[in-house]
């Protein structure tokens, strides 16, 4: 009974923790910032954004979040930002926010768990905007992932994806179809196993400002006992159905 009601005030402690790591993190907009959103209404959403994300994944990042909203046609953007050193910073299209359309919760998720092998960060990021209920936003905007990558399965290659490294993009012309399969691989394989295994791999690519390595094929057989390509199909076997 000690050990349990110990393990318990460990697990109320570092919940207590991660929480007063996650409301240190201030939100600061920059200049550039246009005046015709709601600042207050984004940074309410955000800041829901980092406390879903850190309660997650762990309070793996504190500081200050620098927020830069555009009056331009532009994906949002944390990932590319954290690979030139400025880990922190974002970017939103002025109209995603306005329509209530921005991926908050997925580029928090960059930079709470940055990564240096772009389908992993790509797939982690849209699991996570997916699962913790993020606006409706790209790729997937709200629908169902795993249907949605359906729709996608027969072309994607998934070892061609894995090995390319941050901050090379997954593809230009089927870019929202490479993040829904990311995201839905990642799905998948934290399911089907646990997040701890993916966390192990994930550990394997850490994102190095400047460097670009996807890392090794073989460690997907090292952490899970699997080759990547028999993932890739077991993902492929248990999508649904075609509508």
């Amino acid at each position: 009974m000690k050990t349990v009601a110990g393990l318990c005030l460990a697990l109320l402690i570092a919940g207590a923790d991660a929480h007063a790591a996650c409301a240190d993190i201030d939100i600061e907009f920059t200049e550039t910032t246009t005046p015709r959103i709601d600042r207050d209404q984004l940074a309410r959403d955000l800041r829901t954004a980092v406390d879903k994300v850190c309660n997650w994944w762990g309070p793996t990042f504190s500081g200050r979040l620098i927020v830069d909203v555009l009056e331009q046609d532009r994906p949002s953007m944390a990932l590319i930002p954290a690979w030139r050193g400025k880990l922190g910073h974002m970017f939103f299209s002025a109209e995603t926010v306005r329509r209530g359309n921005a991926a908050t919760v997925h580029e928090i998720a960059h930079i709470f768990a940055p990564n240096a092998n772009r389908f992993l960060a790509e797939g982690l990021a849209v699991h996570a905007h997916d699962r913790l209920r993020g606006p409706p936003a790209f790729p997937n905007f709200g629908r169902d992932l795993m249907g949605e990558a359906r729709r996608h399965a027969e072309w994607a290659d998934i070892a061609a994806l894995e090995r390319l490294p941050t901050p090379t993009m997954l593809l230009r012309k089927e870019q929202r179809a490479a993040y829904v399969v990311s995201g839905s691989f990642v799905r998948y394989i934290i399911d089907r196993f646990d997040i701890e295994k993916f966390r192990k791999l994930y550990a394997m690519t850490p994102l190095v400002p400047g460097q670009r390595n996807a890392g090794d094929p073989a460690r997907w057989l090292e952490v899970y006992g699997l080759p990547l390509d028999r993932l890739a199909q077991d993902w492929h076997s248990h999508l649904p159905p075609a509508p």
